[in-house]
């Protein structure tokens, strides 16, 4: 598994660089409003568009993540508390009534 994650890693890397040799034309980038626009190469566009998009789905995912963490810690303690509720009530010695009439049918 460490070996084809390795090749994986290695595959992304070379595509990376080869997409940034390729793509060294200049980019006129505006990012601000009352700043003079950037000249930047087209590479270092794409690749800083596509970091903010991994950086904000992985903001997404942690977040959703931790909510699930939270609702599974608290169905874990609803899970205890009646476990424990059944315990107890399984141990309740059963007491039979004592002063039962019987009526005969006739």
């Amino acid at each position: 598994m460490k070996f084809i994650s390795g090749l994986i890693k290695i595959a992304a890397t070379l595509i990376i660089v080869v997409f940034a040799i390729l793509n060294t034309a200049p980019m006129q980038v505006n990012y601000f409003f009352n700043k003079p626009p950037m000249q930047l190469p087209v590479f270092i566009v794409v690749l800083s568009a596509i970091l903010f998009g991994v950086l904000l789905t992985g903001m997404l995912y942690s977040m959703d993540r931790f909510r699930l963490k939270r609702q599974i810690s608290a169905l874990k303690k609803e899970i205890k508390k009646q476990e424990d509720e059944m315990v107890r009530l399984r141990n309740i010695p059963f007491e039979q009534p004592q002063n039962i009439e019987k009526k005969e049918l006739t």
